[in-house]
């Protein structure tokens, strides 16, 4: 299967919001989000991306992801996204 270009972008964005967010203990996603012009709405749900599971990454990076996941439904999904991995997996129809 081919890689999904909108998982990888919003997976990839996630990560690029990460960095400073470790690198500067002062920022904040509201700073974050104007100085980017995102709503804080939408950076909050992106920002719990980089908490997926490592294999749920690599098989969204491999296009093995499940076919109903598209960007749009993991960024819908993100705020209720669990923290426990064996859960995201079943959450996000990951066998």
């Amino acid at each position: 299967a081919e890689a999904d270009p909108g998982l990888l972008r919003i997976i990839a964005r996630a990560y690029d919001f990460q960095e400073p967010l470790i690198r500067n203990p002062d920022l904040t996603v509201p700073a974050i989000a104007s100085q980017e012009w995102l709503t804080i709405g939408y950076l909050s749900r992106i920002l719990r991306l980089p908490s997926l599971a490592p294999d749920i990454v690599t098989a969204i990076i491999n296009g093995k992801h499940p076919p109903q996941l598209s960007a749009k439904r993991l960024m819908r999904l993100a705020l209720k996204l669990p923290t426990d991995w064996a859960e995201q997996r079943k959450f996000l129809g990951f066998q």
